[in-house]
């Protein structure tokens, strides 16, 4: 194993002259195995803070020793945040260093910018912008991946960007080119950068899948280009406006929302380069879409663009109901994911399994065709969007739905529901071609009890496929069925619907 901590050291002795700065973080990344990659990237964390904590450094060593190892580092960064998001074996306790990695770096450059505005110094100009363009960068990446992880960002979190954004204004380069890193594709600018984020924000990505928030994140490095943030509202529209001067996120424009500290930009370039690519979206995947590192189907990207499109319409986008909701207060009985929900439709006592969890969940609203809920448990992991869930008060029959809608704030993490009926029935499917296996287990809504007026026929994906055979028995009786394509794909079960060929005694 190499001796990270002896190496970063290193870098932080006062008696290492700048080449033996360099020399050593040469060799901390050079032929490094990429198994070590996190253990290298966790002693590089370290060694930012010791930096950050260090007030003798000057400003000169500090920005060059940043920026180097920054430089050296980033690569390393890449790899994991590759590896997490396409969830490689090993990855998932990625998260905290990923993040830890920008914050300090963020935290550092600010400290030089500061340290330069208290005290001018001899420091390049190219150098006071890349720290500026790299903070604001890497501030900008920790709101996006709040989103990725559906985490309302604090308003702090804008400010730290805010505050980089407004010294490249000040400095005169906010609209300038510049390469991120040497190894960068292409040239960017801190007007970007900010544009960037501000759109991904007015996307309302919280009840989008992880794989469609990627999406538009990458999406938008490509239509937010040479999109100007000006001081006064642009004739076109919509407008949108940032507050430089407030500690909170951007939002449509509003009567008197004027000052020296706004910023406004119209989307409607936006919008049209949007609508290009929805055009090509008729009849193929355009090649800019192509190049990118998502997972999206044609029709997938083509319904990712509709939604993105009515969301930054004049109106700011705003989601609606489909129906008006009621307040209603109480706890409740939650069980999520298709597997749990159909065991426990079966053996028909939720509440004696689920009672050790009853204070984790209330319900906020309801409507016929939503519930809104408040989850103040731990274990996050288990909300995802497009999962079941099946949820039970003293009072109401159960209800089952499919989450729709999820943002962690500081009082507990907000979960939206799409009800599909109440009262499911839990039914077992056996394959003929395959009586050895175990029965499978499904959920069944009856038509009379669908909020939306047909039966739900719930099932494992494996199974759904059409004009497949299979004996389905539900309260003592057996059918021969035969599946039709499946209607709906949910993120752990699939919704079919199947012909009755014959009754089985």
């Amino acid at each position: 194993m190499f001796d990270f901590k002896s190496l970063v050291t290193s870098l932080l002795s006062k008696n290492t002259p700048a080449s033996g700065v360099a020399q050593s973080a040469t060799l901390l990344v050079r032929d490094l195995p990429q198994a070590e990659y996190f253990t290298a990237l966790v002693e590089i964390i370290k060694a930012i803070s010791k930096i950050n904590a260090d007030t003798e450094i000057s400003l000169k060593e500090r920005v060059k020793t940043l920026l180097y190892v920054d430089d050296k580092a980033a690569d390393i960064h890449q790899q994991l945040c590759s590896d997490y998001l396409h969830a490689k074996p090993g990855s998932k306790g990625y998260l905290p260093t990923i993040l830890a990695y920008w914050h300090e770096l963020s935290t550092a450059y600010q400290i030089c910018l500061r340290l330069h505005k208290n005290a001018p110094s001899q420091t390049a100009e190219a150098e006071l912008q890349l720290v500026a363009i790299r903070g604001l960068h890497h501030q900008m990446r920790l709101l996006a991946w709040n989103a990725l992880r559906y985490l309302k960002p604090e308003g702090s979190a804008w400010q730290q960007g805010f505050r980089f954004y407004i010294y490249a204004e000040e400095a005169g380069f906010a609209r300038t080119p510049l390469l991120l890193y040497p190894h960068s594709r292409q040239e960017i600018t801190c007007e970007h950068l900010l544009l960037q984020a501000g759109m991904l924000y007015l996307a309302q990505t919280e009840n989008m899948l992880h794989k469609e928030i990627i999406a538009v994140d990458q999406l938008l490095l490509l239509i937010c280009q040479q999109i100007p943030l000006e001081r006064q509202p642009p004739l076109e529209t919509p407008v949108f406006v940032f507050n430089l001067s407030m500690a909170e996120p951007p939002q449509p424009m509003l009567r008197g929302m004027a000052g020296k500290w706004h910023r406004y930009w119209s989307s409607y370039e936006i919008s049209t380069r949007l609508a290009d690519l929805m055009f090509d979206l008729d009849t193929r995947i355009p090649s800019q879409l192509a190049a990118l590192d998502c997972e999206l189907e044609r029709e997938e990207w083509a319904d990712l663009c509709e939604k993105l499109a009515i969301r930054w319409s004049n109106d700011g986008g705003k989601s609606l109901r489909k129906s008006e909701r009621s307040l209603h207060a109480s706890s409740a009985h939650v069980s999520i994911g298709f597997e749990r929900v159909a065991f426990q439709i079966k053996v028909q006592d939720v509440s004696g399994l689920e009672a050790d969890r009853v204070d984790e969940w209330r319900i906020n609203d309801i409507s016929s065709t939503g519930m809104g809920l408040t989850f103040i448990g731990k274990a996050i992991e288990q909300l995802a969007i497009g999962r079941l869930i099946l949820v039970r008060t003293d009072s109401h029959p159960p209800l089952l739905g499919i989450i729709r809608r999820i943002l962690r704030q500081n009082n507990g993490t907000k979960v939206g529901i799409e009800i599909l009926g109440q009262t499911p029935v839990g039914v077992s499917l056996l394959d003929p071609q395959q009586p050895e296996n175990p029965p499978s287990s499904g959920i069944y809504i009856t038509q009379p009890n669908s909020r939306q007026g047909q039966r739900w026929f719930l099932m494992p994906k494996p199974l759904a496929s059409a004009d497949k055979e299979l004996i389905l028995t539900a309260q003592g009786k057996s059918y021969q069925i035969k599946l039709k394509e499946p209607r709906r794909e949910f993120e752990d079960c699939n919704h079919s619907n199947f012909d009755t060929l014959a009754k089985i005694d």
